[in-house]
Order: C-alpha cells, then structure tokens, then sequence
C-alpha cells in the first residue's frame, strides 16, 4: 500500500519526580555492600535518565487500560483502523497490516535538574510470624528531579479520517487526532505513576508540556551540493 508522509510535530516539555522513582538498570556487576537493584543510568555521565521505550511503553499499556483494548498479556495488535493504540504505536506482533509505521517516536528524557540517587530499604512481611524477610536495598532518583520530555509525530495521507476526541469532548482528525491520543497517554502516566513499584507510591510524576512545534526544513546555504564533498 503506497503512502505519504504530511505531516510531522515535536511535542516538547518537562517529566518532575513527585516521588522517589525506579527505572531499572543494570546489575551484572555485584559491588560488596551495594544495592541490590540500580537506577538505569547513563554510561558516560553515570547521571540518571528515563528511557524513551519506558515511557512509550508506559503511555500505551495505560491506554490499553483506559479504551479497553486489553486482551491477555500482549499488547494491542488487532490493527483495526480505528483503533488508537495501533495507529499511533503499531500493531503488536503484526508484520502485516494497513496502517503503516508507527506515528510516535519518544526520546529519551535526559537529567535537567536534581537526578540525586536514594535508597530504599524494603523487605517481606511473612503473615504467619509478622516478621519481616528477604531485605533489599533499591536505588530511586529522588523527587524534585527534572527531564526533558521529548515526543515526535508524523502523519501519513491515511491519516485525514483517523478521529479522537479531545478533553472538552471535541472530534478532531488527522494529525491532531495523533496528538491527542498522545496527550491522552501522558495524562494517564500522571495518574498510575512510571517506573516499577508504582502500587507502593513510588513514580509519581507531573508532565507539563511546553510546546507543539512544526519543524521546517532547513535552509541549503552552506550544504555541501552533489560534486563538492572532498
């Protein structure tokens, strides 16, 4: 099926902890008193940040929650036109299908302010004694800390018809329909929280979107032109 890309938007802003949050890292190397369960951080700065796939991952288990779209433990993949989860993410597991690429790309959210690593000790309750068991310390980035929130979105001619509804209950379409399911994701975050541990009150989190920007094509002056590359 022959498509065409229309059009494309970065939705940019801001993801701030309310509470001690834990996106999981990496623990092949055993430290002699270290933690039992690291912060995902980056290799280089060895500061913290959160994946772009946690995020994508997290707004679209939500909205399968939310529009009733969950049906065992897979994803969505039905790849009914009208379905928004499908549409915007992909089919799960569906190599063939008449949507075409996936309409969100999520960057990875990059430490801006805070990213002070705490721990936390949690253990077992063993109902029959009231004692505690199995003791583990956790890394948490502490709340207060700031990322960049990054999201991109591209529309495709098959997507003029696509609707969604907005929070004052409006049908939009198109691109706008795109984003609107992406607001709804990231309101949806705010509410269950990102990260592991969130029915214990960790990954509380406020998402405040700055901007919607239409990025324009650069201009060509100074590009090196066919012929000029040494």
């Amino acid at each position: 099926m022959k498509m065409k890309k229309i059009d494309h938007l970065i939705v940019r802003g801001m993801i701030m902890l309310k509470s001690g949050t834990r996106i999981g890292g990496s623990d092949d190397i055993l430290q002699i008193g270290g933690t039992d369960h690291t912060c995902i951080k980056d290799p280089v700065t060895g500061k913290p940040y959160i994946p772009g796939s946690s995020i994508k991952g997290k707004m679209r288990s939500e909205l399968e929650k939310d529009l009733g779209k969950i049906n065992g433990p897979e994803p969505c993949g039905c790849a009914v036109s009208i379905c928004p989860v499908c549409r915007v993410f992909g089919p799960h597991k569906r190599t063939r299908h008449e949507l075409g690429p996936t309409r969100i790309i999520v960057r990875d959210a990059l430490l801006l302010e805070g990213g002070e690593i705490e721990l936390k000790t949690e253990s077992s309750i063993h109902r029959h004694v009231g004692a505690a068991t199995n003791p583990r310390t956790l890394e948490r980035v502490a709340p207060g800390s700031k990322f960049r929130l990054e999201i991109g979105l591209q529309a495709f001619d098959i997507d003029s018809n696509f609707e969604y509804q907005d929070a004052d209950g409006n049908r939009v379409r198109g691109i706008d329909a795109i984003l609107e399911v992406v607001y709804h994701g990231l309101d949806l975050v705010e509410q269950s929280g990102l990260g592991s541990g969130t029915s214990k009150g960790y990954g509380q989190v406020e998402i405040e979107v700055d901007e919607v920007v239409r990025p324009r094509r650069r201009k060509g002056d100074g590009r090196p032109r066919p012929g000029e590359i040494a």
